[in-house]
């Protein structure tokens, strides 16, 4: 004869009390509910690339800003900005926040730089809150960032110059 344990006694309740196993059915669907989502957004990308999709495009004062989404994932994003001055990337940072994150909370930036293959980047963190999601939102700036916008000590051809010679490297 076989011996039954107290576990086998547990299981066996639970699975014949239908209120146990539809909650037990609930929460592990809530459980995979993000792993589910990343997944479907990946086999997306993957079968329409995003220059299929159409792009979020900030224009301002004769510039095109851009955005390129290089990573969204449950608890962070990481996006770059294509933009010239340090005034307009902060503009392009909210902008982009109130498109994808629509009545987003936001109390505090940190500014850091982070190591890479191709040098030192720099990155504007925004932890932010949108009802249940919590995720902090890196925007590299790297390409605009000096301080501030353009320089005070130099005039405007100089900052030009030093632009071009960062995008023809």
């Amino acid at each position: 004869m076989e011996q039954i344990t107290t576990y086998d006694k547990i299981v066996q309740w639970a699975l014949n009390n239908p209120i146990i196993s539809i909650i037990v059915v609930i929460c592990t669907i809530l459980i995979a509910i993000p792993q589910v989502r990343d997944g479907i957004v990946l086999i997306i990308r993957l079968f329409w690339p995003k220059n299929n999709q159409k792009e979020f495009v900030i224009e301002y004062a004769d510039e095109i800003i851009t955005f390129e989404e290089k990573l969204i994932s449950q608890n962070f994003d990481i996006i770059k900005i294509n933009v010239t001055t340090h005034v307009l990337g902060v503009r392009a940072e909210r902008e982009w926040l109130n498109k994808k994150y629509p009545g987003y909370e936001n109390n505090m930036q940190i500014l850091t730089h982070i190591e890479t293959k191709q040098g030192t980047r720099t990155f504007d963190i925004l932890p932010i809150r949108n009802g249940n999601i919590k995720k902090d939102i890196y925007f590299d700036i790297t390409d605009f960032f000096d301080g501030a916008s353009v320089p005070n000590h130099k005039n405007v051809s100089e900052y030009a110059e030093a632009k071009i010679n960062q995008i023809y490297q």
